[in-house]
């Protein structure tokens, strides 16, 4: 089975390739869905599958992220992207309101092929720190996860995959999939 993963970040992508269990077949597509705004990331992502499945006509997937802060009642939330690309590196540490903030970052990795539609998840809790290290993207370097001492941006890839969000998110969908295609 060929699964087309639809993202224009060469990160993301590489993490996804990095973890995807043998036999599945996966394939990229960059294509510009909308993406509604809510604070319900399983609805976002629930979206983003049916317009990249109507583009691609075949087996999908997609995810999306949601970085809340606890100082801010859970916001910047799903709209993290935005924040980043504003505000660029280091985003989340400049709207923390609190030393040691604490944030909760959830990962929603859904496929859908016309027909199932899975979704996994991941969480990862931590503390927003000043910006450090070289590696990963987004908001890495400041995210320090729970019994770390080290950010995310300081780990290695595979360091990093084995605890994040978004490898806990694909993890969990490509579980689903594997028994799916047995």
């Amino acid at each position: 089975m060929i699964i087309t993963i639809v993202t224009g970040n060469a990160n993301k992508l590489a993490e996804i390739q990095k973890i995807t269990p043998a036999g599945l077949e996966l394939t990229n597509q960059k294509i510009d869905v909308d993406e509604i705004q809510s604070l319900d990331l399983h609805a976002i992502v629930e979206h983003k599958l049916r317009q990249a499945y109507g583009v691609v006509k075949g087996p999908v997937v997609v995810e999306d992220v949601s970085a809340g802060l606890a100082s801010l009642n859970g916001l910047p939330g799903p709209f993290i992207k935005f924040f980043e690309q504003e505000l660029g590196r280091g985003a989340l540490y400049r709207l923390t309101k609190a030393t040691n903030d604490r944030i909760t970052i959830r990962c929603s990795a859904g496929y859908y092929d016309g027909n199932t539609m899975l979704f996994g998840e991941g969480i990862i809790e931590g503390t927003i720190v000043e910006p450090r290290g070289e590696n990963g993207f987004g908001f890495d370097c400041v995210t320090m996860p729970d019994g770390y001492d080290r950010t995310m941006a300081e780990m290695t890839a595979e360091e990093k995959n084995s605890i994040s969000h978004r490898g806990k998110a694909f993890e969990d969908l490509f579980s689903q999939i594997t028994s799916l295609v047995k």
